[in-house]
């Protein structure tokens, strides 16, 4: 008798481990996002990569941002990844900025600013 009720616990153990293991395998993040450019530049280069990742992905403009412009981010939707990394490159030079380990599956929208004052640069998340 207790060798068959450990044989059930055991399939019942697995069958819903199987069940949340196939939900988590269905579930795609959405991970696109708007790029907003609100920083007074142009920005020539944008790369956006996982993580965990230690190299840069291609750069996803075909042509310079400007100021006030948009970019629409999409993913394939069978990334899994949470966090990612975002590198922008000015049109006219200057320091790389880096924003690391943003939850892009929490972000619809990402708008970047420019404080000349401070020559400091920043994002904020919706």
């Amino acid at each position: 008798m207790k060798i068959l009720t450990r044989i059930t616990f055991i399939a019942l153990l697995t069958l819903a481990l199987s069940l949340v293991t196939s939900a988590r395998a269905d579930e795609e993040l959405n991970l696109d996002f708007d790029l907003v450019n609100k920083t007074g530049w142009g920005i020539k280069e944008v790369y956006v990569s996982p993580s965990a990742s230690d190299d840069w992905e291609e750069n996803i403009l075909k042509a310079p941002l400007k100021d006030g412009e948009t970019l629409e981010v999409t993913f394939h939707p069978k990334l899994s990844a949470k966090k990612w990394d975002l590198k922008i490159v000015w049109v006219d030079g200057g320091d790389a900025v880096f924003w690391r380990g943003c939850d892009l599956s929490e972000i619809s929208k990402l708008s970047l600013f420019y404080d000349e004052d401070k020559d400091e640069t920043s994002a904020k998340a919706e």
